[in-house]
Formats: structure tokens, C-alpha cells, sequence
């Protein structure tokens, strides 16, 4: 009968003289495991602004802005949203552009509080028929560097290595798809139309 007791005191007493197994969370902070999932944070360097993350996100935290008059792209997470899932990550086609950090919290009144969000920018690339975006030029440079030798095969990816280079002005869009525009940057879908109009150019007139 009063064995239980006895052990319940030896449990107090171990307990009151031991080190506490829980942090002092708020007053000392806490430090995660490296493999904690925190807050994902953008890299620059090695994000090329596809979108990716935004696509995969199941929470709707990431939004992709485009910005054509500016020629910019803004990629935004709302860690109010963010569920830490990790999809972001996980997709990225750099594998480097977006990684989990071990940060975990943040408090706050307010809602617009710039630390509640992380975004990076990237410049895009407008086709020069139609004016509509291609791809963000870190896409583009990234494509052209994993294709290596094969990139020279393709005009937006022979002029995006010549840019480098010299100062090419772009041309400015226009209603008539014409052959020469060929050899510019153009998107997909023009640059079908120039192919189809080039190829069968004798049956058109």
C-alpha cells in the first residue's frame, strides 16, 4: 500500500534535483537539430526564378509576381502560410535555390511585418515579336549552361551567350511575324509561327 507512495516521493525528489529536459522558450533560445525544418529562405545565387516552388507549395504560401514594364519577377513566401512541408525545397531545379533554415519562430502584431516574408528578385526575358515574358534570364543562362554545346544549336540561347559579351539592343514586338526574326529572342509560340511561315512562306503568298 504504500510502496507506490514511496516511489512517487523517490520520483519527486529525482526530478526536483535533475536539470530540466525542456528549454526556458522565450526567455533562452532554443537551438534546432540540423535537419529541423524551418522557414525556407531563398539563395540568390543559385535561384533562377522558375517558379517551381510556387507551383509545388500545397499551402499556397509562395506567390510568383511578374513585373513585364520593369521587366522583373518577384517570388514571395508568406511564413504565416507556410506549413514547413519542404516541397519547396525538394522540387527546386538547382537544388540550392530554396533550403529549409532551422529558423522556427517569429511573433509579431503586425501583419505586414516585413519579417513574416522572404523574397527574392529576378530579371526577365520578353519575346521580341509579341512582347510576352520567356523566361527569367538566370533560367535562361542556367538551361544554357546544362545543355553546354547543344545551347549554340538555338538562337535565344545563341543571342543570351552574345549579350554577354556586347551590347545587343532588343527589337521591339511587332504584328507580322517575319523571317528574320529567326535570329532573335523570341518565345515559343512565335518562334513556331516564324518556322511555319518560313517553311511554307511559297504557299502563303
Amino acid at each position: 500500500m504504500y510502496l507506490p507512495k514511496i516511489r512517487e516521493i523517490k520520483e519527486a525528489l529525482t526530478s526536483f534535483f535533475s536539470k530540466p529536459y525542456t528549454t526556458k522558450f522565450p526567455a533562452e533560445g532554443y537551438k534546432p537539430a540540423e535537419e529541423f525544418r524551418g522557414f525556407p529562405r531563398y539563395h540568390n545565387d543559385d535561384c533562377v526564378g522558375c517558379g517551381t516552388c510556387a507551383q509545388v507549395c500545397p499551402a499556397g504560401a509562395i506567390t510568383v509576381i511578374d513585373d513585364l514594364t520593369n521587366l522583373l519577377r518577384t517570388l514571395k513566401i508568406d511564413y504565416s502560410s507556410c506549413i514547413h512541408c519542404g516541397q519547396c525545397e525538394e522540387h527546386c531545379i538547382t537544388q540550392k535555390g530554396v533550403l529549409l533554415s532551422t529558423e522556427y519562430s517569429f511573433a509579431t502584431m503586425d501583419k505586414n511585418d516585413p519579417n513574416i516574408f522572404e523574397k527574392v528578385e529576378k530579371d526577365i526575358l520578353l519575346c521580341e515579336a509579341c512582347g510576352s515574358m520567356i523566361a527569367p534570364t538566370d533560367q535562361i543562362k542556367w538551361i544554357r549552361e546544362k545543355l553546354g554545346a547543344k545551347a549554340y544549336a538555338h538562337p535565344n540561347f545563341l543571342l543570351n551567350i552574345q549579350r554577354e559579351f556586347f551590347d545587343l539592343e532588343p527589337s521591339n514586338a511587332k504584328s507580322k511575324i517575319r523571317r528574320e526574326d529567326q535570329i532573335k529572342e523570341v518565345c515559343p509560340k512565335c518562334r513556331h509561327k516564324i518556322v511555319v511561315e518560313d517553311e511554307f512562306y511559297a504557299f502563303n503568298r
